[in-house]
């Protein structure tokens, strides 16, 4: 790859023949360029995508508050919270990049629809058990790795089918808008459902994310991607050799190399902040269940903002400079609210925060599905998850862990560091790829270990 890569249209393909699953059809040549904030949602199909995707982020939003609630009241021990998401995100590690091959194999809206139904049973039974009393830790867990691992084996599909509905044109505003329904749902969802624990109870949290998910089944039951791309009936490679193929490419591909890497480095160690805001709401800012909804509500606020941000931007050509700067603040948000005391301080350093990781999450994003050829984006977008979903349990853990060692506020505040360490280290080996800016000559001498980690990995 040439070694100035500062917009994507620039970026050529890796030239090694690298196998990437059967034929496809063609795309339909034309695409309608919506321009806009709201563009996409023109799309007909889109519209009933983003009204079901709606509905089932709020039910997920407010099953989060319950369950969050559920699990700070039947243990106090940091490190059990901590095993708690572990359970719920390690299936991500285990089946995500074989949810990718079902989504470059199968019908990627009636994957979508067999997990929600499969879902809302499991949520179903875990809301009896909560509802009758008979709910253990160990229910929750359980319950939580099952759902996960419907979830893991979905999401792959659920992320690559925008770009089928809205077209490639569309793409950046079409993935902008669906975080923004995710995260207006975060800001809803948590204050509504902080609020109504006091009135339906943690069970009826759950309760409500089940029917949220029967809504989504109907709206995909109404949405026909129209750019779908539909695998020819050929079976000459097993699922062994399509996963090779697609991970051949991402390795081939130094920017995608390198975007996998900072986002790596992001949810080891920045993204399970969230694990701790329980705690966070209830010990060091003396808060309820409506408060913990509310701390919730202002990393929503600050994502959704985001979203629209980018939204109404539109096409960005620097993506990569976006991506460091939404790194680069998140890290600064989330030290500051590890630091603060004061109620207003921490919802202002959480909407901060929300913002910039929606930033950063949505540039790479968008600049692996723009990078990913059709008949291999259901598998690259698995590694995308793998590493955004499947490291957050190990984080989890990690940062649960220390948390019990010393405190919520000195183990967040050592994650943001470590974060911001390690990405700056990636950006010194990668400066040309990512800035544009000429390579330091003792890049390696700088830090030899973690830069061989790095190649490693």
């Amino acid at each position: 790859m040439a070694e100035q890569t500062l917009n994507l249209e620039t970026v050529p393909q890796p030239t090694e023949a690298i196998s990437a699953g059967p034929e496809i059809a063609e795309a339909p040549p034309q695409e309608p360029i919506c321009l806009g904030t709201l563009g996409a949602l023109r799309i007909p199909e889109f519209r009933s995508f983003f009204g079901g995707s709606i509905a089932a982020s709020l039910g997920m939003w407010m099953q989060v508050v319950a369950q969050g609630w559920l699990v700070v009241t039947l243990t106090d021990s940091e490190f059990l919270i901590g095993l708690v998401s572990f359970c719920a995100l390690i299936p991500f590690l285990l089946f995500s990049l074989l949810g990718g091959v079902l989504a470059d194999r199968l019908n990627k809206r009636y994957v979508l629809m067999v997990a929600q139904l499969l879902s809302a049973g499991m949520t179903v039974c875990v809301g009896t058990l909560i509802l009758t009393g008979n709910i253990r830790l160990w229910h929750l867990m359980v319950g939580l790795f099952c759902a996960g691992s419907i979830a893991a084996l979905s999401v792959p599909s659920l992320e690559a089918i925008v770009p089928e509905i809205v077209g490639k044109s569309n793409l950046l505003n079409g993935i902008a808008l669906k975080s923004a329904q995710f995260y207006l749902a975060g800001v809803i969802g948590p204050t509504v459902g902080g609020f109504l624990i006091k009135y339906i109870g943690v069970a009826g949290g759950f309760y409500l994310n089940a029917a949220s998910m029967l809504v989504m089944v109907t709206a995909l039951l109404a949405t026909r991607p129209r750019y779908a791309q539909l695998p020819a009936q050929a079976d000459s490679e097993n699922m062994i050799q399509s996963l090779t193929g697609a991970l051949r490419y991402v390795w081939a591909d130094r920017l995608l190399r390198t975007v996998l890497l900072l986002a790596g480095i992001q949810t080891l160690f920045l993204v399970p902040y969230a694990t701790l805001l329980p705690v966070f709401a209830k010990r060091t800012l003396e808060l309820g269940p409506g408060g913990y909804g509310l701390l919730l509500a202002a990393a929503g606020g600050g994502a959704f903002a985001g979203s629209l941000l980018l939204a109404h931007r539109g096409e960005i050509r620097d993506k990569t400079r976006w991506l460091l700067a939404g790194q680069v603040a998140s890290v600064v948000a989330l030290a500051i609210f590890a630091c603060s005391q004061w109620l207003v301080l921490s919802l202002v350093t959480l909407f901060c925060a929300g913002l910039a990781m929606l930033v950063f999450l949505a540039m790479g994003n968008t600049t692996l599905q723009t990078l990913a050829p059709d008949s291999l984006r259901g598998r690259i977008m698995s590694v995308w998850m793998l590493v955004c979903l499947g490291l957050w349990p190990l984080g989890s853990l990690q940062i649960g862990a220390i948390a019990s060692l010393t405190s919520p506020a000195m183990a967040l505040f050592g994650a943001a560091l470590i974060t911001l360490v390690c990405a700056s280290l990636v950006v010194l080996r990668e400066r040309s790829l990512l800035l544009g800016l000429p390579q330091p000559e003792r890049a390696f001498i700088v830090a030899p270990v973690p830069f061989i980690v790095a190649r490693a990995v």
